[in-house]
């Protein structure tokens, strides 16, 4: 159908970049996190260059970093060696709480983007979702599980805006008369060339969002490789 084809790709270029700086992460952590035991909080700052290195002024990429397995370090159960561009443009490390005992501690053990990849060992994009912590926007965050000797030791991740997504999507979006939009799992809205399906909207019922999941080669429906995103023609749904 037209427009899908030129959409897909530039979400695929999207999530492209997003997932080329979280495997460059992953892999610094794998390398740190292989020395012999015991693990310590402190060795993440190997991970600091590497991070901060993909945080470029202006980049997709607005935070990055690893967030470590519950219990995998020594020193510290919960512990995010994370990063994100500030108002400059400039890589600030993000501190949070790690004290389960403290006021505003941060348990993201049941967060989807810790939590799926920790459960299927795969990637995983979480979102669009408005991320308190970090951006305080809508976002997008992109997950992979750093496991060694088949040990779960935590995930390398980055975020993209949903507002940078988005202005890079609308030069293909508007380029179409076919009404389309780019949709999670769940039909949630990332972007839409409708003014009638705004980012965050949900494109349709529940019912309706898993036949289109069902059905991956449909010409009304195409999904980047094996994430929960995808590109949806509209017309293709339930007013």
């Amino acid at each position: 159908m037209d427009g899908i084809v030129e959409v897909l790709a530039v979400l695929e270029a999207i999530t492209s970049s997003a997932f080329g700086l979280v495997s460059q992460i992953s892999e610094a952590a794998r390398s740190t996190l292989s020395r012999p035991l015991p693990r310590r909080s402190g060795e993440l700052t190997r991970l600091d260059p590497v991070i901060t290195a993909g945080l470029a002024p202006g980049g997709v990429v607005h935070g990055a970093g690893f967030v470590a397995g519950v219990g995998a370090l020594e020193d510290a159960r919960w512990w995010l060696e994370w990063f994100a561009r500030d108002a400059e443009d400039r890589p600030q490390r993000l501190v949070v709480q790690s004290d389960p005992q403290a006021v505003g501690f941060y348990d993201y053990e049941h967060l989807p983007w810790y939590a799926v990849p920790h459960r299927t060992g795969q990637r995983h994009v979480t979102g669009p979702y408005v991320d308190y912590l970090c951006t305080d926007d809508y976002t997008l965050t992109f997950t992979i599980p750093v496991v060694v000797d088949e040990v779960f030791l935590g995930v390398g991740g980055a975020d993209v805006k949903v507002a940078t997504a988005e202005q890079l999507l609308l030069p293909a979006l508007r380029s179409t008369s076919t009404p389309l939009a780019v949709i999670n799992e769940h039909g949630r809205i990332l972007s839409s060339n409708s003014g009638r399906r705004l980012s965050g909207d949900l494109v349709s019922g529940p019912a309706d969002v898993a036949a289109l999941w069902a059905d991956p080669d449909s010409s009304v429906f195409r999904r980047v490789a094996d994430l929960p995103l995808a590109v949806v023609a509209l017309e293709a749904l339930p007013a």
